[in-house]
Order: structure tokens, then sequence, then C-alpha cells
């Protein structure tokens, strides 16, 4: 393995390990919000899932909404903490994206190459 293909894998491993917390964290959020609806509203599950996405999505479509009191007390409380968790996803990702988009420019500047679909060429069409 080249040094290029180990820094790519590297990276990618890197964006995983970087991600799956928060993943793992938005996924028992989304499936913990759901079970709380379905309990706290007496929804179907699917209904409960469906109206946590929509909210922590911030599409609110305003179709389904909680009736009991303590469904509203829990929906005051429970986006923000789904669309923070979204936020931070968000961020990770990004952060990985645009460093690799910002060492692409770096390496166009610094070493006159320019990028391709199989990595790095010189200007001049040299590997």
């Amino acid at each position: 393995m080249n040094k290029k293909n180990y820094n790519q894998n590297h990276k990618k491993i890197d964006l995983i390990k970087n991600s799956l917390p928060a993943v793992m964290i938005f996924l028992i959020l989304i499936f913990g919000g759901s079970v709380a609806y379905s309990k706290l509203e007496g929804w179907r599950y699917l209904d409960a899932l469906y109206f946590t996405v929509v909210t922590v999505t911030t599409i609110g479509y305003g179709d389904v909404v909680p009736q009991t009191d303590i469904g509203k007390i829990f929906t005051m409380v429970f986006p923000f903490v789904g669309i923070a968790m979204v936020f931070y996803l968000f961020s990770i990702i990004g952060k990985h994206v645009f460093r690799r988009a910002f060492e692409i420019k770096i390496m166009e500047h610094l070493h006159h190459v320019k990028p391709n679909k199989n990595g790095l060429v010189n200007r001049d069409g040299k590997k």
C-alpha cells in the first residue's frame, strides 16, 4: 500500500471514528423519542417515529401534534437536544469535507498539481 492510499484510508477511518458516536447518539435519540411519544401520546410506533423525525429535522408539518400535557412538555425539550445532535453530526461531516477540499487546494498551490478522479497529478499530466 502506498502512502497516498494509506492517507486516504486513514482519513476515511477518521471520519467513521469521529462520526460514529454522533450517529449512534442521534439514532438513540430518534428511537428513544419515538418510544417516548408512543408511550406518552398512545400513538402507533410509526406515527411516533414520523413525528420525531419531522420534529428533529425542523420540517414540522403540523399534521400530528401532541395532545397530552406531558407530551407537550416533552416536545418543548426534546427538539433542542435532537436538533443540536443533527447540527453536530453535520458539523463533523462538513469538517471532513472542507478539510479534504482545503488539503487539495494546498496541494495544488504548493506542488503545482491538479485533482482528477484518480487522485492528484502534475499540471503536465504526470503522476
